[in-house]
């Protein structure tokens, strides 16, 4: 049986292969697919089990384990597991209103493209731990449990088509000197009237949406090439590298240094 001690360490399994069921006191079982992840908020007791029938998994490591650790405990299961705290209000105070555990399904996970690289980094295949864990482990918890909090980007017919242009835009030309204004005229709206659509369909502010893109490229490159750390700023748009470190250390709790020797090494 998986358990953990309740308090103020929350826990999180991130399902990597296979399809498994979690089991809470005072919450309705969750069924768990590839993509997925499930959050226990304040470190509830719970148990995995392969499905609503199957045998629950051998224990999994204890709350004084370590931060992150990837496990396959049978059945063709593979997680990544987080555990930590929460580094600044309001964390502790989300956790007491949100369920005993909940899940995220895959799309709105990808759909956060901080949680979903940084999840992406620590279930690497070879991966090794390392003195930044803890920091990747807040980043993750705290990123989380203010999407499980926060109500989803409302869909459906209405949306301006200048909103699909920027959002494309900074997709795709990142790089570029954008400022909300300039993305407004690529949009065709007002400044006002832009940000509050664009706010609206996604979900985030068009500024904070591009710093996400900026810095989600800017921890690929980290990660996964051998640019010189002092060119990456300048790749993904920045003119101040101290404007960069700041926003990076805000997205993942670290600085971009730290985050590169926490990486899988590139062979």
């Amino acid at each position: 049986m998986q358990t953990e001690t309740g308090g103020t360490r929350a826990v999180l399994h991130h399902i990597l292969a296979g399809r498994c069921r979690l089991a809470a006191a005072g919450v309705r079982a969750l069924e768990l697919a590839p993509g997925d992840l499930a959050l226990l908020p304040a470190g509830a007791r719970h148990r995995l089990a392969p499905g609503p029938d199957g045998p629950p998994f051998p224990p999994l490591a204890g709350p004084a384990g370590p931060a992150v650790s990837v496990v396959e405990p049978g059945a063709g299961v593979r997680i990544l597991t987080v555990r930590g705290g929460y580094g600044r209000p309001p964390g502790p105070l989300l956790a007491a209103a949100l369920p005993r555990a909940l899940r995220l399904d895959r799309a709105r996970v990808e759909a956060e493209p901080l949680l979903r690289d940084t999840l992406a980094l620590l279930a690497a295949p070879g991966r090794r731990p390392g003195p930044g864990d803890r920091l990747l482990a807040l980043r993750v918890l705290e990123t989380a449990l203010g999407l499980a909090a926060a109500p989803r980007p409302p869909d459906g017919p209405g949306r301006h088509p200048g909103i699909d242009r920027s959002v494309a835009v900074i997709e795709t030309r990142y790089a570029e000197p954008w400022t909300v204004v300039t993305l407004a005229r690529e949009a065709g709206m007002s400044r006002s009237a832009f940000t509050a659509a664009f706010r609206e369909a996604v979900g985030t502010p068009p500024a904070r949406h591009l710093t996400a893109r900026r810095i989600r490229e800017a921890a690929r490159l980290l990660a996964e090439t051998g640019l010189p750390q002092s060119a990456v700023p300048a790749r993904v748009g920045y003119r101040s590298r101290v404007g960069f470190h700041l926003a990076f250390r805000t997205a993942y709790g670290m600085t971009p240094g730290e985050y590169r020797a926490a990486a899988p090494r590139r062979v």
